[in-house]
């Protein structure tokens, strides 16, 4: 009788493995550093399946599954790593040493949470105290920022002029930009850092 209790508890526990491992898998795509402690499938999911479609939104902790045609409902407990904001960021300034890493339960994300943080990200927009870091309020850090003071290169023929002028929008090497110079709108291409250049 022993025996038989000891593979009545461990037969679900191997019986739905797979199914448990594709859900962990599909997540982990999405969230490499999450862990997840529990996961949930009701009803009981068939120990041998065909074909798994993910109806799962990555953002949330509950979601559908279809297994051989069946929709099954899954939620999972979890956690996730993120960076909160130790103090006020104001938009432009750059996050690390802005931040700490914390761990807190995994839920409903309207914006993807930011892990590692690098020197090149910077806020898109004022970000309060004990707020979470993610894709919505960070960006890039630009090589030339809106409203900022830039250096220009006008080059017409055989003459190069050096001016400055004032960005009206955030840009990248290559891209093309609006700019005021004289009091007059021009497009221009950021060449560098705080650099641009009129053709």
């Amino acid at each position: 009788m022993k025996n038989k209790k000891w593979i009545f508890f461990l037969f679900p526990l191997f019986l739905f493995a797979d199914i448990k491992k594709e859900i962990t898998n599909f997540y982990k795509q999405n969230y490499p550093e999450i862990i997840i402690e529990q996961i949930k499938i009701i009803p009981l999911p068939p120990q041998k399946y065909k074909t798994i479609i993910f109806l799962l939104n990555p953002k949330r902790s509950f979601g559908n599954i279809k297994i051989d045609n069946k929709y099954y409902y899954v939620k999972i407990k979890a956690k996730i790593p993120v960076c909160i904001a130790t103090q006020i960021i104001k938009t432009n300034q750059e996050i690390l040493n802005r931040c700490k890493i914390k761990k807190i339960n995994f839920k409903n994300f309207y914006s993807k949470p930011l892990f590692k943080i690098t020197p090149d990200i910077v806020a898109s927009k004022i970000i309060s105290k004990n707020s979470i870091i993610n894709e919505s309020n960070t960006k890039k850090k630009p090589d030339v920022f809106k409203n900022s003071s830039v250096s220009v290169i006008i080059q017409s023929k055989n003459i190069t002029i050096s001016s400055t002028a004032k960005a009206l929008e955030d840009g990248y090497r290559g891209d093309e930009i609006k700019i005021l110079i004289n009091k007059k709108i021009k497009k221009a291409v950021v060449t560098d850092k705080g650099e641009v250049k009129i053709k």
